[in-house]
């Protein structure tokens, strides 16, 4: 799934993927109800890109007992209401913290003050 249907092009190419989606992260996205085991996104949660709401349509299509893996730049997380979005969401009871990495520089030569870390939730 991506808003950009470029980069659906190119994920074609790889000839690794079942199926392809255009879709947008923030808006209600086009999949059933716990619809999957687990999520997985990787540089979708920086700046510009999708907003922490996207969280919940993420819980939405997870199963429970299903995990959310996504990673999140260190200041978009202190800054772009992440955290509180993510503390709300364990507070409700929606999902639970079951890891989070420590901050690395996942670009150490194209922006070396950028840092990330990996969180994964379970759906509750």
């Amino acid at each position: 799934m991506d808003l950009s249907l470029g980069m659906l092009e190119e994920a074609k190419t790889k000839n690794v993927y079942l199926s392809f989606h255009h879709m947008t992260l923030g808006e209600k996205l086009d999949f059933d109800t716990d619809a999957f085991d687990a999520v997985i996104s990787v540089g979708v949660f920086t700046l510009g890109h999708a907003p922490a709401s996207a969280f919940d349509e993420l819980a939405r299509i997870t199963k429970p007992g299903g995990y959310i893996a996504f990673s999140l730049r260190t200041d978009v997380y202190e800054e772009g209401g992440f955290k509180e979005k993510q503390v709300a969401m364990e507070s409700a009871g929606v999902w639970k913290l079951a890891q989070v990495t420590d901050p690395f520089q996942p670009l150490p030569k194209g922006e070396p003050e950028v840092f990330h870390q990996v969180w994964v939730y379970q759906v509750v």
